[in-house]
């Protein structure tokens, strides 16, 4: 599998990076019960995937995205076969091709979307997999959307990266209806931190779940969950153990402290959100030979603690399922790198 920390220099520079200062040693969030969880393989031998990062089920379908393709940055799987059926969102410069995609999830009427951040356009393929059905331009104002979600069929949220604020309501023509919330950084009014800058290092990954109307996002750098309610334009909580660290150089904001959470999922009962916690100063020293992280912190929906998963793999994005009491993970380090974890 390709490594390279490929979300981390997303946003930042690898030779910034590596001069960065020593990052202090920080006291983790605490949890009450750790549990720790066995994975098994699940086999996938018709496709290569050089860097998995996430992956959608919905019913007998599987659905995984891969950060460095060779030709496809999506692959469609019976499930729980793993029978490829389709690759799809082909790497290119052509009009329909993807030069960055981001994510890929599924509406509530099962059809996929995508994201090209490069192009900042959203992509559906309701009608098959060999062209797009759907192509949505975003927003001049929007500055390179990173993330997205469904509010309902005719509104999208992704986050705002000026800085001004932290959620952006878009409609189906790509236009902004809505800002809302601030980025939760203290002191933001008084610090000299440039806003776009302050909105890199705040660069947080986000899952929302129409049944309560429930908004979380993760923070990439440092270890912050923030809880909406956007049926109400409410905050609920803002779980604050440690805020992004980084220095800025040249306008752009440098990551230092430590490597955060990589995915998020909101269920029904309880926050999911995959935690790495590598320091940037074991990353620049060659301490980590592994990519992901094998933590999921499990919260309940007003951001109280529950319990620590600890995987025996390492990943970059996962799965739940609460019916069936199971987790989907994607081990970037593995030449078969989806992985099953069963829990009470």
């Amino acid at each position: 599998m390709k490594r390279g920390f490929r979300i981390v220099f997303n946003l930042f520079f690898v030779i910034l990076l590596l001069s960065c200062n020593k990052a202090k040693s920080k006291k983790l969030m605490h949890f009450d019960d750790k549990i720790q969880l066995a994975g098994t393989t699940v086999p996938i031998t018709d496709i290569h995937l050089k860097y998995p990062f996430r992956l959608r089920q919905g019913g007998s379908l599987l659905y995984i995205m891969d950060l460095h393709p060779k030709a496809h940055y999506a692959h469609e799987f019976a499930y729980p076969s793993l029978k490829h059926k389709n690759s799809f969102m082909k790497y290119g410069q052509a009009p329909n091709d993807f030069l960055d995609a981001e994510n890929i999830r599924l509406d509530e009427h099962g059809i996929l979307w995508s994201l090209d951040a490069n192009k900042q356009k959203l992509v559906s393929f309701s009608n098959g997999f060999t062209e797009p059905d759907k192509t949505i331009l975003l927003d001049d104002d929007l500055i390179r959307v990173l993330d997205f979600d469904f509010l309902n069929d005719s509104t999208f949220i992704v986050p705002d990266y000026t800085g001004e604020y932290r959620i952006n309501l878009i409609n189906h023509e790509g236009k902004i209806i809505d800002r809302v919330f601030k980025i939760p950084a203290s002191d933001v009014l008084e610090t000299k931190t440039p806003q776009v800058a302050l909105a890199q290092a705040w660069r947080s990954f986000i899952d929302y779940n129409a049944e309560h109307g429930i908004l979380a996002m993760v923070s990439q750098l440092g270890q912050v969950l923030e809880i909406y309610d956007l049926k109400k334009k409410r905050t609920i909580n803002i779980v604050k153990n440690e805020e992004p660290e980084f220095i800025v150089k040249g306008g752009h904001a440098i990551p230092n402290g430590i490597m955060g959470y990589s995915d998020v999922y909101v269920g029904n009962e309880s926050i999911y959100a995959l935690f790495w916690g590598h320091s940037f100063e074991d990353i620049k020293r060659g301490k980590v030979t592994h990519e992901g992280g094998n933590s999921i912190h499990v919260f309940s929906l007003d951001g109280t603690p529950k319990i620590e998963y600890k995987l025996d793999s390492y990943i970059t994005g996962f799965h739940i399922n609460e019916k069936d009491k199971y987790i989907l993970g994607l081990d970037v380090n593995s030449n078969q790198p989806l992985k099953k974890f069963r829990y009470d």
